[in-house]
């Protein structure tokens, strides 16, 4: 969701900067992928030839099916809107020294996001140290598939298909560590990572203050958080045709991003009221007043880039 792309400056200073970072790059690779996809619906709209078989692919992610029970739509006419830049990630990804140090990074900042996962899965010194060993392998993989496309094309899989098999690959060898339950608890965490982020922001925030956030505070105030950044999620999806397509690079910052972005926080604020005493929630009221601001003045920022890089000099 955009509004955690502001999350940033409530953080600085703190060692969730790594965290930031990570999801800058997440939500780079997502809103890429989404852009690959509408361009591949978009150019098939206007073919003349008859249209596809019903087993195909839709072109947006979908769970990840049979390779010989569909026909899997070919991406090979879909524009490369970055090839210097894929050209140079894959030169620099065939450098063992770079890959290494790629992963030493993504290694580190997936200890710092999931150093809670441990004591909830109950998981002992060596399991957690295999574990994010083999989730930084994987992120290195994932950025090999993505960065070196459509070089890394497979039978004429598009690459959201690709991506997906990949996922669903991850998940396999990560269940063969953990067991079905436990990577079921390693989904739900992952998927509340942006929520974690975002109290632990405000839990920083009232650190400095006399009356800093209890912990049974944290659990009931993550519990809201999610659930309102779950339903913004869902809205900003079905309003998704109304955002502007942005070239790849920029997380979409539209006015509906940030209108429902701001509604979420609102209701935040609100729930929180019952959560939090008078003065940690005048704390919180101007966490999210920041935020919004940030929101907005990002939100013109990216108008504006955008506007310079489509108009003809």
């Amino acid at each position: 969701m955009f509004k955690s792309a502001v999350l940033c400056v409530a953080l600085a200073g703190t060692t969730a900067s790594s965290v930031w970072l990570w999801h800058q790059w997440r939500n780079e690779r997502d809103a890429n992928l989404q852009l690959l996809a509408r361009l591949e619906t978009r150019q098939q709209r206007f073919k003349t030839a008859p249209p596809p078989p019903l087993a195909s692919i839709p072109a947006l992610p979908a769970p990840p099916v049979s390779p010989t029970n569909a026909k899997l739509p070919a991406e090979t006419a879909v524009p490369d809107w970055r090839p210097d830049f894929r050209d140079g990630q894959r030169r620099l990804l065939a450098n063992p020294e770079y890959r290494k140090s790629l992963r030493d990074r993504q290694r580190l900042e997936i200890e710092y996001a999931y150093r809670d996962l441990p004591r909830l899965l109950n998981l002992s010194a060596d399991q957690t140290n295999r574990l994010f060993d083999l989730m930084a392998e994987q992120a290195v993989a994932m950025v090999e598939l993505q960065s070196g496309w459509p070089a890394t094309q497979v039978n004429g899989k598009s690459l959201p298909t690709m991506t997906a098999e990949l996922r669903k690959q991850n998940d396999a060898e990560r269940g063969e560590l953990l067991g079905e339950r436990n990577l079921q608890e390693l989904k739900e965490f992952s998927a509340s990572l942006e929520s974690r982020n975002e109290v632990e922001a405000l839990r920083a925030e009232l650190a400095r203050t006399a009356e800093p956030m209890r912990e049974d505070q944290f659990d009931s105030l993550l519990a809201v958080v999610h659930g309102e950044n779950q339903r913004a999620d869902q809205e900003l999806k079905a309003r998704a045709g109304n955002e502007t397509i942005l070239v790849p690079g920029f997380t979409s910052s539209g006015p509906a991003s940030v209108e429902v972005a701001t509604a979420a926080n609102r209701r935040i604020v609100d729930s929180a009221a019952m959560l939090l005493t008078p003065s940690q929630l005048s704390t919180v009221k101007d966490f999210y007043r920041r935020q919004r601001v940030q929101m907005e003045t990002q939100r013109d920022l990216d108008r504006f880039r955008v506007e310079a890089i489509s108009r003809k000099p």
